[in-house]
């Protein structure tokens, strides 16, 4: 019973340890991805440049708010959801580039993300949800696989 007394200390601490500050964002909900990108079309042109980026508006196959596409350089595509990853539901606009191109912002959420989709500001702490892209010869595949 006395080593009992000397742990009890020792387990208060660690349950006061692990109750940190709540996470309060909201998984993105599953919605299917399955997109064939002509590179070649005029309305993707942004792509072909390193930095260029496009939006997919919501729609069949584009996820749950719409794809943000955005070319990071030696042929590597990102793509992001466009719903804010604290408040996926919000009933506004999605997420955009900001106008200086440095970073994508949420308005409603009040979030900000790097182009790996990680959040650098606001109250969102998970990251964007990223689709997988690869590129076969003039398209850009994007799937949820």
């Amino acid at each position: 019973m006395p080593s009992m007394i000397r742990l009890f200390p020792f387990l208060l601490l660690l349950l006061f340890s692990s109750c940190g500050e709540e996470k309060n964002d909201t998984p993105i909900p599953f919605a299917l991805v399955n997109q064939d990108i002509n590179l070649n079309l005029v309305q993707y042109q942004n792509l072909r440049n390193m930095g260029g980026f496009v939006y997919i508006p919501q729609g069949d196959n584009s996820g749950f708010k719409g794809l943000l596409v955005y070319h990071e350089g030696n042929g590597i595509y990102r793509v992001f959801d466009r719903a804010c990853a604290f408040d996926p539901y919000a009933n506004c606009d999605p997420l955009n580039v900001d106008d200086s191109g440095l970073f994508i912002y949420h308005d409603c959420c009040q979030s900000s993300y790097d182009f790996h989709g990680n959040p650098i500001g606001g109250p969102a702490t998970s990251s964007l949800r990223q689709y997988d892209t690869y590129v076969d010869g003039i398209y850009l595949i994007v799937r949820n696989n």
